[in-house]
């Protein structure tokens, strides 16, 4: 899957996760062991918001660790982080442990399925991931966006024939609701059919279903008509004013577009955003604004700031020696 996909999907996960916690907890171990637990968690978000991978696996690891035989949505909720951690850090295995102790919790849960798929695909297993993609799409079956992260994973694996027959599963979502005019609508996105994708979420967004806006976006974007897609992902920010990713996309208009000064804006507004998962292209956009703008000394200040987030970044090593030059 792409990475922005993953953002997506984890942020979705995730946050609704968080909406539950509470509900989950009651009776499920002392408050002073919660309360420690949320707080490696939180240590855990913000070392991943740094691009410490390994020191967040060590933050998830010691929160799940608080409760031991205790599992509930907070469990589920930090396994979830745990593996986008652990697959940003290329530990793909533990990734895949992460996600199959969620299945053992909740063996019908589509999201683990889905991302544990995309993880075995990642490492060659495309038995195993084909048997997840069946898991997670007969667990959710009315979910075009799975059925199109699926198709996306199958065609990029080369097994295209596997990729058509969830494209078609999807497109069979019936009914003239919002939510299955969205599915349907970003099917056909991917599957690069943009008239009816904007026929479709056109429809959900004559409903009022906001998130359409977002895929328009994608949908223009994608056929090189910045404009439109910037007007329909500012739509979408209202609605959603901490999607970091969206804010990300914004910034790359704006640069290709070469409004270098609106592009640093929209990357810094990004960098701004509650738990931030894509902070180093943020940043690394702000950066990239700020040397084609002429203005040096913005761009190394931030370089050498960020390289003391992320000193191991070889790409900015040599390109602040660039700048230390100007």
């Amino acid at each position: 899957m792409r990475k922005r996909g993953r953002f997506v999907l984890i942020r979705r996960i995730c946050c609704g996760a968080a909406a539950v916690l509470l509900l989950g907890l009651g009776g499920c171990g002392d408050e002073k062991q919660i309360q420690t637990e949320m707080e490696y968690r939180q240590t855990g978000l913000e070392r991943m918001d740094q691009g410490d991978y390994q020191g967040a696996i060590q933050s998830f690891h010691q929160a799940l660790h608080e409760r031991v035989g205790i599992v509930s949505n907070l469990e589920v909720d930090i396994n979830f982080y745990k593996a986008y951690a652990q697959m940003e850090d290329g530990s793909t295995e533990d990734a895949i442990a992460s996600y199959t102790a969620i299945i053992e919790y909740d063996d019908k849960n589509a999201d683990a399925y889905y991302l544990r798929g995309c993880a075995y695909m990642s490492v060659g297993q495309a038995e195993n991931a084909a048997k997840d993609f069946s898991q997670a799409a007969s667990y959710n079956k009315d979910n075009g966006q799975m059925y199109a992260g699926i198709y996306e994973q199958l065609v990029s694996a080369g097994l295209l024939d596997d990729a058509a027959a969830y494209l078609e599963q999807g497109l069979k979502i019936k009914g003239d609701s919002a939510p299955a005019c969205l599915s349907r609508g970003r099917l056909y996105f991917v599957s690069g059919d943009y008239e009816k994708a904007e026929s479709e979420l056109n429809a959900a967004l004559d409903q009022k279903l906001a998130t359409a806006n977002l895929y328009l976006g994608r949908v223009f974007q994608a056929q090189g008509r910045n404009e439109d897609a910037q007007s329909y992902y500012e739509a979408y920010l209202k609605e959603n004013p901490n999607d970091s990713a969206v804010l990300y996309e914004l910034g790359q208009i704006a640069f290709e577009e070469g409004d270098y000064e609106q592009a640093v804006s929209w990357f810094q507004e990004g960098m701004a955003c509650k738990n931030v998962i894509n902070k180093r292209e943020l940043w690394s956009g702000k950066i990239a604004s700020y040397e084609y703008m002429g203005n040096f000394d913005a761009a190394r200040q931030e370089m050498g700031a960020y390289l003391e987030t992320y000193p191991n970044d070889g790409a900015a090593q040599r390109e602040y020696l660039f700048l230390k030059s100007r």
